[in-house]
């Protein structure tokens, strides 16, 4: 008998399950809708359909991640308003956020562009939003800026920052960093121009004390 790819059997897998908790969400959305905003029970549902929410999108996470470390996607690369961008961003985080009583806003230079791949970096921001909501104290925000021939998106939180030993090595993929950061990563990474790779970096968030996770996309500069 052939033997089969077994990281393709998985790959179809999770987006069979995908599917299954998009069902999921358009059924508890009609339950929402029934029980009112009075009823005792609709923070339970909200905070449900979130957990269902954050779980679709770790599905679509891993399904980029096995298409990038496989060579099977490609980049899909255009020009963006950042400002229209980020602001999509928290438009589809809010509820998430609220449902966790954290505030969850953004900034940049409204006429600051960007070029990437828009579906990528939208999982990059969802995932590393997601992971904020489980350590900030009371407040999230997306950051975007120009440094030299980098785009540079950070995801800052007002939690504890991130914990790092002095003897652990500075490798961001070490036991432990989760696969968020790894696709993180490659995603950045898969985006090259002028022989220039993107790049993520851990950091401490100056003006909320937390964590800042930084990501560096490579720009065409003109001159």
């Amino acid at each position: 008998m052939k033997k089969m790819n077994i990281s393709t059997i998985l790959a179809s897998a999770i987006h069979e399950s995908k599917n299954q908790v998009g069902t999921l969400l358009y059924q508890l959305q009609g339950l929402k809708e029934s029980t009112g905003s009075n009823d005792p029970n609709q923070n339970k549902i909200v905070l449900i359909e979130e957990s269902l929410k954050k779980l679709n999108d770790e599905w679509v996470e891993y399904l980029y991640l096995y298409r990038l470390a496989s060579d099977g996607y490609n980049l899909h690369v255009d020009t963006f308003l950042i400002d229209e961008f980020l602001d999509d961003q928290v438009f589809a985080l809010q509820p998430s956020a609220t449902a966790k009583k954290l505030q969850l806003d953004y900034a940049c230079d409204t006429s600051l562009t960007g070029t990437f791949d828009e579906r990528l970096m939208t999982a990059v921001v969802g995932t590393a939003v997601y992971n904020a909501l489980r350590f900030a104290e009371s407040r999230i925000i997306i950051r975007a800026e120009q440094e030299e021939a980098f785009l540079v998106i950070s995801i800052e939180d007002d939690g504890k920052g991130f914990m790092l030993e002095d003897d652990q090595a500075d490798d961001l993929f070490e036991a432990n960093t989760g696969l968020g950061l790894y696709f993180a990563e490659l995603s950045a990474s898969a985006h090259v121009v002028n022989n220039l790779s993107g790049f993520i970096k851990k950091d401490t968030s100056i003006a909320l004390g937390g964590a800042s996770l930084k990501v560096y996309l490579p720009q065409s500069i003109k001159d």
